[in-house]
Parts: structure tokens; C-alpha cells; sequence
């Protein structure tokens, strides 16, 4: 499913149009970004859990040039989804 095909989906179950849907899933992933970047996890009853995971910076290493390469340490954003998330997807494949 495209991003355009969520939020026409999103916006039809919510009775919105798609602009305020648009302008509302923006809203949602800034807010998720900053607060990510102030704190370590994020839950969501229900739905999962947003946790702030650091990588540290490792060394590649190249077969085709025989040379090893720095990959800088990044912040990554990990999801977990909840039992109840599980249950209900696990639920519809039965």
C-alpha cells in the first residue's frame, strides 16, 4: 500500500478528507520524531511501541577494493507492536 493509498483508506474510515488526514499524519510523525529525540520509547496503548536505538559506528569491509570502511554510529527508530496489534492480525489469518 502506497503512502497516497493509507491516507485516502485512513481518511475514508475517519470520515475525513484527505487534506486533514494529510495534515493530521504529518503532525503525527513530527510529534513521534520529537519526542523521539527527547526520549527513549514511545508507547502507544494498543497499538506498539516507538523505541529510540542507537547504532554504534563499526567497521565495513570492502571484497571488491580489499579495504575497510568507518560507517558512522546513527539514531534508528525501532517498532514493536503490542499483544493486543498481534492478536488481532493473528486472529485474521485464521
Amino acid at each position: 500500500m502506497t503512502h497516497k493509498q493509507f491516507i485516502n483508506e485512513l481518511a475514508k474510515n475517519a470520515g475525513m478528507t484527505t487534506s486533514e488526514t494529510t495534515d493530521l499524519m504529518n503532525s503525527f510523525i513530527k510529534t513521534l520524531v520529537d519526542s523521539a529525540q527527547n526520549e527513549k520509547t514511545i508507547m502507544l496503548q494498543g497499538f506498539g511501541s516507538f523505541e529510540k536505538k542507537t547504532k554504534a559506528e563499526r567497521k565495513m569491509y570492502n571484497p571488491s577494493t580489499k579495504e575497510y570502511r568507518i560507517i558512522p554510529g546513527s539514531n534508528t527508530l525501532a517498532f514493536k507492536p503490542s499483544t493486543l496489534l498481534k492478536d488481532k492480525l493473528n486472529q485474521d489469518a485464521k
